[in-house]
């Protein structure tokens, strides 16, 4: 019986095997666990719903897997009984294709003379009569235990020449087969050997974060179609109640920051205007109205790119914002978050804002359909009552899943955001 890897999580595709805890032959209980996997958020141990012996593993170390794919093979004490019967009519089987492969090899010079003998107007065959003709012949050509090789290897016995006797195809021809094939895949689209040729270069293997990351992020700018609505927003009077809490805060394991303020109002963005609060059902048709209220913040850290959820964040004040952000993004920096951790947002905010720039296009996660860039402040002239003013500016910018969401829709959210972060004490 095959083991095949569970679902693990929502919007989870692949995941990389970093250990194998179990080997062949070795008996094993129902909930133990097999193998240690790593997604782009978190590390995970597997575990198997059946007892039995190990017959054969079907993955190694750095593999990346999906759900629904063999991981091992296990018999269980039914299968046990079963193998007996099986291995006996193997037996038979094989000295069953013995006799047929010396019949075979008996009958070529006669069949041989007897196709020299019997002309076929091909000219009047159709083409596909034609294809099926010969691939009889080269199956006739190929013994059984041939025919089992190739089938394993996954090669067609109609591209393969044979070079026994009587153009019989030997166990060589397949072997050599397989290799001209890797070696013209190799050859095609070796980009290390095109870069070489320019100067002194070095291949490098992405970590398990980076490389599952790279997938999402490429399939989420494939499949979504993403339009980013760039805006900047004066938080002159949220600057200014940051520089008193920063007075005032004696904890110094407490770090006063904007982000919170960012998603709660964020929050009251997505109960007004609900529509950012929802994810497109697979078939397209349909899209689900999400009732809570998870928001996600990108981590930078020296793996990649994490992004932990605050759970219910709508209903905890700034200063609980703050702590728990805090803990979550220590946690992404030594690696110790858990999925659940990581699970479960309906929106996130990627913050540029302590390293520079004015805008950027940050990429939906999907089932999200939406996400929010903050890029870095700036002062600048605002015109007002007749007089030019300083004031702090907030470059923003919302990219969007255009399947759902309209340009009006983005420009309510810029315009209700920039309207409800200049009074942040009502946040």
């Amino acid at each position: 019986m095959d083991f095949e890897l569970p679902e693990i999580g929502e919007g989870i595709n692949t995941v990389s095997v970093i250990e194998i805890l179990v080997k062949e032959n070795q008996s094993i209980d129902k909930d133990d666990n097999i193998l240690l996997v790593e997604t782009d958020k978190a590390s995970m141990e597997i575990p198997i719903d059946l007892s039995g012996k190990i017959d054969s593993i079907f993955v190694k170390v750095g593999d990346l897997i999906a759900p629904g794919q063999k991981i091992l093979s296990i018999k269980t004490s039914t299968e046990k009984q079963k193998s007996k019967v099986q291995n006996n009519d193997q037996i038979e089987n094989e000295i069953e294709e013995e006799k047929i492969e010396e019949e075979i090899n008996e009958k070529v010079e006669t069949e041989k003379k007897v196709e020299e003998q019997n002309e076929i107007e091909i000219d009047n065959i159709n083409a596909e009569h034609v294809d099926s003709i010969k691939e009889t012949k080269i199956m006739s050509h190929a013994s059984p235990s041939i025919k089992k090789l190739a089938r394993e290897l996954g090669c067609q016995l109609k591209n393969i020449t044979g070079t026994g006797p009587n153009s019989r195809i030997t166990k060589d021809d397949v072997y050599n087969y397989i290799k001209v094939s890797e070696k013209n895949k190799a050859s095609k689209n070796n980009l290390l050997e095109n870069l070489s040729k320019w100067g002194n270069v070095e291949r490098k293997k992405m970590n398990s974060i980076q490389s599952t990351g790279a997938k999402r992020l490429s399939e989420s700018w494939k499949t979504i179609p993403h339009v980013t609505q760039f805006d900047e927003v004066d938080i002159t009077n949220l600057d200014k109640v940051i520089k008193v809490l920063k007075k005032v805060n004696k904890d110094k394991n407490i770090k006063v920051s904007y982000i919170p303020f960012f998603i709660k109002t964020i929050c009251q963005i997505l109960k007004e205007i609900p529509i950012f609060n929802t994810s497109i059902d697979d078939n397209e048709i349909n899209y689900i109205q999400k009732d809570y209220y998870n928001i996600g913040v990108a981590v930078n850290t020296d793996e990649g790119l994490l992004v932990p959820v605050i759970k219910n964040a709508n209903k905890k004040s700034i200063k609980n914002l703050t702590i728990e952000l805090i803990t979550l993004v220590e946690k992404a920096k030594n690696g110790s978050l858990t999925l659940e951790e990581m699970s479960g947002g309906c929106f996130t905010i990627s913050s540029l804002g302590n390293i520079g720039g004015k805008y950027f296009t940050p990429i939906i996660n999907p089932p999200e359909v939406a996400i929010l860039g903050i890029s870095k402040i700036d002062i600048k002239p605002m015109f007002k009552e007749e007089i030019f003013l300083p004031k702090k500016m907030l470059p923003i910018s919302l990219s969007y899943d255009h399947r759902i969401i309209n340009g009006v829709d983005a420009a309510n959210f810029t315009n209700l955001f920039g309207k409800l972060i200049k009074t942040p004490s009502k946040l």
